[in-house]
């Protein structure tokens, strides 16, 4: 049995553009016209050290501001976009989903998935371990099948995930 990465105290890398887009989410899940309803976004933001990151920081530079701006309706946009699109095939009898590069991404805990369903979550294992470890604090349960995939996209991602239980010939969203 392979031990479990250690839980990180913060992100690096790419890994820290997660927050990033979970900064984006929660902002949106504070608008009255909100496209969508992220309830877990802001327990990412709430689990790191504000100075560890510039999405958290107090009083981000000018141009991660401008970031954050010019993203906000893109991510919104996208978020509800792929909740309905992955929720409509899920409905079709379209009992894997996967998520390459999932980040932040609470799909598995905050949509309402046919029973069934199957959502895979690919990213680093650090990434992974760190949504995991908030969700878990906070007493989150998925609403569906839920599996880690730590691995590198750059790497043989598609033999990572056949290995955690995708199956090719079944249909997958």
């Amino acid at each position: 049995m392979t031990p479990e990465p250690p839980v990180p105290e913060r992100l690096t890398g790419i890994g820290a553009t997660a927050l990033g887009v979970a900064l984006l989410r929660a902002q949106e899940c504070g608008r009255p016209d909100r496209l969508f309803d992220d309830p877990y976004a802001r327990h990412f933001l709430q689990a790191v050290d504000p100075a560890s990151t510039p999405w958290v920081a107090a009083g981000p530079s000018p141009a991660t501001a401008r970031l954050l701006r010019v993203m906000a309706g893109q991510v919104a946009v996208r978020t509800r976009f792929f909740d309905r699109a992955l929720l409509a095939a899920a409905a079709r009898e379209c009992d894997q989903v996967v998520l390459l590069a999932s980040g932040m991404d609470a799909r598995a805990y905050r949509l309402t998935w046919p029973a069934g369903t199957t959502v895979f979550e690919l990213d680093f294992a650090d990434v992974l371990a760190f949504k995991a470890a908030v969700l878990d604090g906070r007493g989150a349960t998925p609403a569906c099948h839920r599996v880690e995939v730590a691995t590198d996209l750059r790497q043989d991602w598609p033999r990572a995930l056949t290995e955690s239980g995708f199956s090719p010939p079944r249909p997958a969203a």
